[in-house]
């Protein structure tokens, strides 16, 4: 049963809403809930329910309520769920029946996380934990028996938000959350550790004078109508502001994708110790054994248990299990790290420059089937990048030089039935414990080997036998213990129990099984119902199925923001396959879906809801990568270019560029008269305009000739838009105002509002390049007005940057603003590209109108931003930006050097010939290190690496 009155009050009983009644029934219930488990008087309820004006009987005609209450309410598996117990009632509820019960368990576990400096996992907590308010606790209520508890579950909440925001600051974020606070010190300017919340927040955002103003609101209020200064406290922040000490801002914590684990682990304290011994000593340790002896469960173990300060530039997960066997695996890591192809280098050369200046920990789980790639990554890395440590599982060694590894062996008796039972109580929670199960159990757990897959899906089954029945059942069957010549035993001892698993399914269970074999990574509920379920089969029969698997522990169920999904793990995956007997059919319904889902979601993010579906299908990559290589493969054409033409926006933005990539091997094969052929030469124009690769960005636009894409193509997907990019970024600005010019009139006649903000934004842009800011400004407005019309976060980004531009000379503290807002909107919905445009020119501004010190780390992060996407045309262009910072910080040598990197590399330096004509000529000046410097390796690793070393200084 499920209470919550966190919120409405709402009654459910598995999920389906339970009618209470009227009005007295549901206070006198709201009355017990506030309380449960206590007593709660009879004078008190009788007044809650009738006030001021009781019945005549008011005894009996509670007890009438009670008793429909009891009526609806479910049971209790023990004892009664209402009763009396004088002076009143007892409403009992269970730890986790109840929101308001939930509530307080995750702000306590929060804060105790918080206590010991794990922010991050606190603020997972608290936001789970506020996540079950659903609006203002039992607002349909007023009277006065409720009123102090509900008074308290508001304040209960008000300090779980103020904790939460604590941990954000703690983590260096509080960028994030200035606008909230903004908020709650507007509607409690009287709370104190709110102003100082947002004190700290606005000055590790770079807005200190917003800061001080802060305080002085709150000092004026506090004397004026109290009489009273503030705190200590507060008035120890506006200290540290004056003095800009640095304890205002906390260092980051180092940045991890690795998941947290929810269930226990068991044993290996001792390998553990010794995995971490040789981890400090190599820096490529790998984790070798059978599938399903825990290799990747140990990895994640031993990272966390690590000192994640040796690591300041994170740790990442690089998961290969979606791969096709011998498939790359560069796109995976660069995904991991968010890292994108640069100008002249392939996707690995990117990802090694990338690491080349950094001390991080790369995790590659399950390397075997991608063993080749492997091995040359991490050999690589080795070379090239010397603060970069490796940890890998794979069931065979990687053969790299240097290379340490560790044999996973099975578990020790003890330690596998500790698994078996903590497993095994998941589904059966007084699974018994006596010594005569105990000793069955261990002898199950001898003959499965001691394999934690294996016991782990033996356990799952106790749900439906006893221990004795289980061991009987292995020795009929001898599924778990099958010999043969050419697999190992202890292999061999997993793959029976896979199959033993297998067929303890029913045969709806087991072609549901199978047929997700075809989905890689996963996916969602709508997915896997559109592609492996029977014709007519509803989604509610689809989840019924999914739900059994889940529950036999052959199918994974994970959160993410763009709702549940649901996983087959690799090892049982390639069992499933072989249980298709032929998966073209599926293969082609998993094209199909996907490339569907592709269109939705190119059509979704161009409107208000673009944040749903980013995160709807982002999840997707893999299952979009199979999409294309079966439609390529089966020369299903119309497909293949359905799918690359959708892609631009969805992804090329967010997560890098390889869709550009297959729209290219499209074309390769497509007929030009196909109607999606110019979308798809514009998807591959603007992967490679991206690039920076601007000669062939110019030659696959000219592939489209005059013509123009159809109408709700992706709007950086327009063939002639690249070719006026290309123009724009070449100094060619007027012919690329002329074009945009035409095509606003043209967006105007369409009335096609994403494409009037898409071209009217480049206008402004055009204008503001040539100088002339002030008649940009029309189309910068115009922009503004149409986006937030059409609510889309990408347009209204692009129309408050634009915006900025244009009154970045006579406007700056406005344009500052604006180009804040353009990266908080564009950072909402992953949109990666314009929120690193928005944050160079905030940095920009900030450098000329603002605090340094605060620029200097906003250029930092900027560093950090292109370098982490590839976006190489960004960075040299942000360096210009940084050389400008160097000289006002009197950094003449360091500015120098970047002047005569940008000149190595043919691009223009903002310093002039007078002013770099000073130190060019001595053995040991500026031009000599730097020509020294270019000599070992590319000038932007050189000039990223020293920008990023002074302003670090300089912050």
């Amino acid at each position: 049963m499920e209470f919550r009155i966190l919120g409405p009050l709402e009654v459910a009983i598995d999920g389906a809403p339970v009618s209470i009644g009227g009005p007295k029934p549901r206070v006198l219930l709201a009355g017990l809930l506030l309380r449960p488990g206590a007593v709660v008087s009879t004078d008190r309820l009788v007044a809650a329910v009738w006030g001021d004006a009781p019945p005549n009987d008011p005894l009996g005609a509670l007890r009438a309520y009670v008793s429909r209450l009891r009526a609806v309410l479910a049971p209790l598996q023990h004892g009664e769920r209402l009763r009396y117990q004088a002076p009143g009632y007892v409403l009992a509820v269970a730890d986790d029946e109840l929101d308001a019960t939930d509530f307080a368990r995750l702000v306590t576990e929060a804060r105790d996380r918080a206590s010991v400096g794990a922010h991050g996992h606190a603020v997972e907590l608290f936001d789970a934990a506020l996540a079950l308010w659903r609006g203002d606790p039992l607002a349909e209520f007023d009277c006065a028996q409720l009123n102090a508890d509900i008074t308290r579950l508001e304040d209960l909440r008000l300090d779980a938000s103020e904790d939460r925001i604590e941990a954000m600051l703690q983590l260096g974020r509080g960028h994030e959350v200035v606008t909230e606070l903004d908020a709650l010190v507007r509607r409690f300017p009287e709370r104190e550790r709110l102003a100082a919340q947002l004190m700290r927040a606005l000055y590790g955002s770079g807005r200190q004078a917003e800061a001080l103003a802060v305080y002085r609101d709150l000092r004026r209020r506090l004397v004026d109508e109290l009489g009273v200064e503030p705190s200590e406290a507060v008035r120890t922040v506006h200290r540290q502001l004056l003095e800009h000490d640095p304890t205002l801002v906390p260092a980051r914590e180092p940045a991890t994708n690795l998941p947290r684990p929810t269930t226990v682990f068991v044993g290996r304290d001792e390998e553990m110790r010794r995995i971490s011994t040789l981890m400090r000593d190599a820096r490529l340790v790998t984790l070798t054994g059978v599938g399903g002896v825990g290799k990747s469960r140990m990895a994640l173990e031993v990272v966390a248990a690590l000192d994640r300060s040796r690591f300041p530039d994170g740790v990442w997960l690089c998961e290969f299990d979606p791969l096709a066997d011998g498939s790359p695996v560069s796109h995976v890591v660069a995904t991991a790290l968010r890292v994108r192809q640069r100008h002249g280098s392939t996707i690995e050369q990117s990802v090694i420059e990338y690491m080349r200046s950094r001390k991080l920990l790369l995790v590659l789980d399950n390397c075997e089937h991608v063993l080749d790639a492997s091995a040359r990554l991490a050999a690589d890395v080795l070379a090239k990048c010397p603060g970069v440590v490796v940890l890998a599982t794979s069931r065979e060694l990687l053969g790299v030089h240097g290379e340490q590894v560790w044999r996973v062996p099975p578990l020790c008796v003890e330690d596998a039935t500790t698994l078996f039972a903590l497993r095994a109580r998941t589904t059966q929670p007084d699974f018994p414990s006596d010594p005569e199960t105990d000793g069955t159990v261990a002898d199950i757990c001898r003959r499965l080997d001691g394999l934690p897959l294996a016991i782990e899906l033996a356990a799952a089954r106790m749900r439906v036998m006893s221990a004795p029945e289980l061991a009987q059942r292995l020795d009929d069957a001898r599924l778990l213990t099958g010999r043969s010549r050419t697999v190992r035993p202890r292999h061999q001892s997993l793959v029976s129990a896979i199959d033993w698993s297998y067929r303890l399914l029913s045969e709806p269970e087991q072609q549901m099984f199978a047929r997700q074999s075809v989905l890689p990574g996963g996916a969602d509920l709508a997915a896997v119902h559109a592609v492996c379920a029977e014709p007519r089969a509803s989604e509610t029969e689809t989840l019924d199925l999914l739900t059994a698997l889940v529950d036999k522990s052959m199918v994974v169920a994970t959160s993410s923001p763009g709702g549940t999904r649901y996983r087959v793990l690799e090892t049982l995956r390639a069992y499933g396959r072989q249980r298709l007997p032929d998966s073209g059919p599926l293969a082609r319904r998993h094209a199909e879906h996907f490339v569907d889902l592709a269109e939705r979601a190119a059509r979704g993010v161009q409107g208000p809801d673009e944040r749903l579906w980013v995160e709807r299908a982002l999840p997707d990559v893999d299952n979009f990568r199979a999409a294309f290589e079966w439609a390529l493969a089966d020369r299903d054409i119309d497909l293949a270019l359905r799918l690359v033409a959708s892609l631009p926006e969805v992804l090329q933005v967010r997560i890098g560029y390889e869709a550009a990539a297959w729209a290219e091997r499209a074309l390769e094969v497509a007929p030009e008269d196909h109607p999606l052929f110019v979308a798809g030469v514009g998807a591959a124009a603007r992967g490679a305009w991206f690039l920076g690769d601007f000669a062939r960005a110019r030659g696959l636009a000219a592939r489209a000739g005059a013509r123009v894409p159809a109408a709700g193509t992706a709007r950086s997907g327009y063939p002639a838009d690249v070719a006026a990019d290309v123009a724009l970024y070449e100094g060619d600005v007027d012919t690329a105002l002329r074009y945009y010019e035409s095509q606003v009139a043209l967006a105007r006649r369409d009335a096609d509002p994403i494409r009037l903000s898409w071209t009217l934004y480049y206008v402004a842009i055009c204008e503001a390049v040539r100088r002339t800011p002030e008649r940009g400004l029309r189309a910068a407005g115009e922009c503004l007005r149409v986006a937030e019309a059409i609510a889309n976060p990408t347009a209204t980004s692009m129309a408050h940057y634009a915006l900025g531009l244009v009154l970045k000379k006579s406007d700056p503290r406005r344009a500052l603003a604006l180009f804040d807002e353009a990266a908080s909107r564009a950072s909402y919905v992953h949109n990666y590209w314009w929120q690193g445009v928005a944050l160079m020119e905030a940095a920009a501004t900030r450098a000329i109108h603002d605090d340094v010190a605060a620029a200097a780390g906003a250029f930092v992060d900027v560093l950090d931003h292109w370098d982490r996407t590839g976006d190489r045309t960004q960075q040299w262009l942000n360096l210009r930006y940084i050389i400008r910072l160097l000289v006002r910080l009197d950094a003449e040598q360091e500015a120098l050097m970047l002047h005569h990197y940008l000149m190595a590399v043919g691009k223009v330096s903002p310093l002039r010939d007078h002013q770099a004509g000073g130190l060019l000529d001595g053995p040991d000046g500026p031009r000599s290190r730097a020509a020294a410097a270019l000599g070992s390796a590319m000038p932007a690793v050189h000039a990223v690496r020293l920008a990023r070393t002074r302003l670090s200084r300089a912050c």
